[in-house]
């Protein structure tokens, strides 16, 4: 039980994002965005990938509800090979659908997505 909330820590500070004023859930979702590799792609406070967005501030920007869908069904926001620009800087839709993933985990990500303010 130690190594697993000591891994949840680390991952939490690895992503820049204080365990004070979120949720529990979201707090879990911290870890499951590196974990499932959504870091791969996407940056948050300066760490992670550039091919997707920089999701640092999506929470001011997107509501809790699209971010569930993005996550499991992106080609409802997005043509998959399309090209979106999101603030000032130009994408490729290619995210691809986690439909497989268990509502639990998605729920996370959501939330703690949502929370980045």
């Amino acid at each position: 039980m130690f190594k697993v909330k000591k891994f949840i820590l680390m991952s939490v500070i690895f992503l820049g994002v204080s365990a004070f004023g979120i949720s529990a859930y979201a707090y879990s979702g911290a870890s499951l965005f590196s974990s499932e590799g959504c870091i791969a792609c996407h940056t948050i406070n300066g760490k992670g990938g550039t091919v997707g967005p920089n999701l640092s501030h999506v929470g001011s920007q997107r509501s809790l509800s699209w971010i569930k869908t993005q996550i499991v069904t992106p080609g409802a926001h997005f043509a998959s090979g399309s090209m979106v620009t999101i603030n000032g800087k130009s994408y490729m839709a290619i995210m691809p659908s986690h439909k497989t993933m268990p509502a639990s985990k998605v729920n996370a990500i959501a939330e703690y997505l949502e929370s980045l303010k």
